[in-house]
C-alpha cells in the first residue's frame, strides 16, 4: 500500500498523489490485529497520540524514538 504523508490519499500503485502531486510513501500496516495498528499507549496505558505506531515510524521516525525512549 502506497499513502500520501500529506492528504493521506492511499492507492496499491506508487504514482504521485492526485491531490498533491507528492510522492507516496510505501507502507505495510499489518494484519488487523497487529500491534503496530493502535495508537501509541504508553507503559501507563494513556494514549499518546491517535496516529498508529507504523504511520508514526514512517513519516515522523524522530518522534516514535522519542516515544520509544520514555
Amino acid at each position: 500500500m502506497f499513502i500520501c504523508r500529506r492528504c493521506l490519499l492511499s492507492d496499491e500503485a506508487n504514482t504521485p498523489c492526485p491531490r498533491c502531486g507528492r510522492e507516496r510513501i510505501g507502507v505495510r500496516p499489518g494484519e488487523p490485529a497487529d500491534p503496530g495498528r493502535r495508537p501509541w499507549i504508553d507503559q501507563q496505558g494513556n494514549i499518546r497520540t491517535r496516529a498508529p505506531v507504523w504511520w508514526l515510524r514512517e513519516t515522523m521516525a524522530d518522534l516514535a524514538r522519542w516515544f520509544e525512549a520514555v
